[in-house]
This record gives C-alpha cells, sequence and structure tokens, in this order.
C-alpha cells in the first residue's frame, strides 16, 4: 500500500491558498465600500467648547 502524502499536503495547501485569497480579497473589497460617516456623527466627535455658559447655569437655578 502506497501513500499519498504529497498529494494530498499539496491539495490542502491549494484549498488554504485559496480561501487566504479569497479572504484578503473580500476584506479588501469591504474596506474600500464601507459607507462614510454620516454628517451627524461628524457633529457628534466634534471637541467640545471648554467655556461654560454662566446664563444657561443662571436659569437652572432658577428653575428649582
Amino acid at each position: 500500500m502506497k501513500k499519498k502524502t504529497g498529494r494530498d499536503t499539496i491539495f490542502l495547501l491549494g484549498w488554504t491558498l485559496i480561501t487566504v485569497l479569497s479572504w484578503v480579497g473580500f476584506e479588501v473589497y469591504r474596506a474600500y465600500t464601507k459607507p462614510h460617516i454620516p454628517e451627524v456623527i461628524q457633529k457628534l466627535l466634534a471637541p467640545l467648547d471648554p467655556t461654560l455658559d454662566t446664563q444657561v447655569l443662571d436659569k437652572l437655578k432658577g428653575l428649582r
């Protein structure tokens, strides 16, 4: 009985190569077709103004 380890190894390596190339291709395609960040989210990500509006704070105190 003759073993076919060389043929089986080449078959396994071939399918592994096809799988890895498909995976990489899909990830590259997904990165290029990913939707852009909407304008609303960009406004939420904008830096905050560190100054406090004291008039608003005084109005809040008056509501209590």
